[in-house]
């Protein structure tokens, strides 16, 4: 078994990989694409550009995708305004100060987005989330996205188009995480914007979503993935079989705030470009938000989210220390995570993961998804739905 410090050594690996793609995206070319490379001590965020970067922002309801990413000028200027700003800055910093654009992008909605919406927070966390299918979906290992997930990427896709025609800097860099789901959802939004044109998508194992326990974040092998995405750069450090993942251990927001951390003191280091993507995850996006002091706040999937950052490398520029610390595990169900599932697939459900009633320590039968092998054989069988099913939930005790 993996220890849980094997899983956090291990993911705080960063990739020195540097890109080589840097294709003169923005309209006026004689504005300067590039930044001085440095290991940053402090990160902070430049206000008064996005209307995200606001303490007083409410993301409810809100689409960015309709909104100019959210840039607060909405001139029809607004976009080389924004070139401007960002050269102006680059110019006038010294060498140990460094601005980039980092357009941090959430995957499409996924088959794991949907059976945690159907199943709720807590039996998801505790019990489903540990599951490849239920029998009727299957989100593990490595989740795609649904058809609902695609149409959100053609959403930003096309939201890049509109915006393109007032001048927004295009990206002279795009990272993804190895998840099917990242990648496929970077694959939809700029197929026909940038990758038609020569860009080479880099994919870094540490842009991936939270390490462990859950199924879903358990990435293909290496000879899948490149078989996906042909001729997409993966980092040479890249293992064949993902030996990050664990079944009982799972990265705290601490620890993946610092991976994130260290992924950013990477490119601030090695790569130049000043406009970049990431397309990830959402737990990448909050712990990005805590590496740069940014304020929280969730982006639905499918969602964009531009920071301008300030890197300073001078020694008595610090920020608070993000430490490491013991991976989690898995929270034990309160309940049995299955009262509120719908019929008609059979799952095998062990009753040692929750408090079990004197009319729930009944054993168990044979089930349609598998159950990790460290759980107890005593369980309860329950009838489970697909996600559209308003069918009444129902519970065997055999």
């Amino acid at each position: 078994m993996i220890s849980s410090n094997t899983i956090i050594s291990a993911a705080l690996v960063a990739s020195t990989a540097f890109s080589t793609v840097h294709a003169a995206a923005l309209v006026d070319r004689k504005l300067d694409l590039k930044t001085s490379l440095f290991a940053p001590t402090n990160y902070s965020v430049v206000s008064d550009i996005f209307i995200q970067d606001s303490p007083t922002f409410n993301a409810t309801d809100y689409n960015a995708l309709n909104a100019s990413f959210g840039l607060i000028d909405q001139s029809k200027d607004r976009w080389r305004n924004f070139q401007k700003k960002i050269h102006q800055l680059n110019q006038e910093s010294d060498d140990l100060t460094s601005y980039k654009v980092i357009y941090m992008a959430r995957h499409g909605e996924g088959y794991h987005n949907q059976a945690q919406a159907f199943y709720g927070d807590a039996a998801w966390d505790c019990f489903f989330s540990q599951l490849n299918t239920d029998g009727n979906q299957t989100w593990g290992p490595d989740a795609h996205l649904t058809p609902a997930g695609i149409l959100q990427a053609e959403a930003v896709n096309a939201a890049w188009k509109n915006e393109s025609k007032w001048d927004i800097p295009l990206p002279q860099v795009l990272y993804s995480s190895p998840m099917t789901r990242s990648m496929d959802t970077l694959n939809i939004t700029w197929h026909d914007i940038l990758l038609n044109k020569g860009y080479v998508p880099q994919v870094k194992e540490n842009w991936r979503e939270t390490i462990g326990l859950h199924t879903c974040d358990k990435r293909s092998n290496k000879t899948a993935i490149a078989a996906r995405h042909p001729g997409w750069d993966i980092e040479p450090s890249f293992t064949e079989q993902d030996q990050l993942w664990n079944p009982v251990y799972e990265e705290t927001r601490v620890i993946q705030a610092l991976r994130i951390q260290q992924m950013l003191n990477n490119i601030f280091a090695t790569d130049d470009s000043t406009y970049i993507s990431i397309t990830a995850h959402s737990g990448v996006i909050t712990a990005f938000f805590t590496a740069i002091n940014h304020q929280a706040f969730h982006v639905q999937t499918g969602g964009v989210v531009p920071v301008v950052i300030k890197a300073v490398g001078h020694k008595n520029a610090t920020q608070a220390l993000i430490t490491g610390g013991q991976s989690a595990t898995a929270p034990k169900c309160t309940a049995n995570p299955t009262t509120a599932v719908r019929s008609p697939a059979t799952i095998t459900v062990p009753v040692t993961w929750y408090p079990p009633s004197a009319t729930s320590s009944a054993s168990a039968v044979a089930s349609a998804a598998s159950v990790p092998a460290s759980v107890s054989a005593s369980t309860s069988t329950v009838k489970i739905s697909s996600f559209t099913s308003a069918a009444t939930a129902t519970a065997t005790k055999v």
